[in-house]
């Protein structure tokens, strides 16, 4: 796909393991960087909304998905219906 798109612009992590393990995401960038992704180590750590080193040709960040608001929002719809 990224063939496709002609290279990438940034990458997002969200959802319970994207927003919460650094470890996971300092795995998934460290096979990327032939992309261009790379980490700043602390912000990873630190869960920071965004954790691509200064200077990366590739955005890495970290997205609160926020599941919860969007079944209640939905739910809401629905009882006013």
């Amino acid at each position: 796909m990224t063939a496709a798109l002609g290279g990438l612009d940034a990458i997002a992590f969200t959802g319970g393991v994207g927003e919460h393990s650094a470890r996971l995401r300092a795995a998934v960038c460290a096979r990327l960087g032939w992309l261009g992704v790379v980490l700043d180590a602390g912000s990873n750590e630190s869960s920071d909304e965004v954790i691509s080193a200064s200077g990366a040709t590739v955005g890495a960040c970290v997205i609160e998905s926020r599941e919860d608001l969007t079944m209640a929002t939905q739910a809401r719809s629905l009882l006013r219906s």
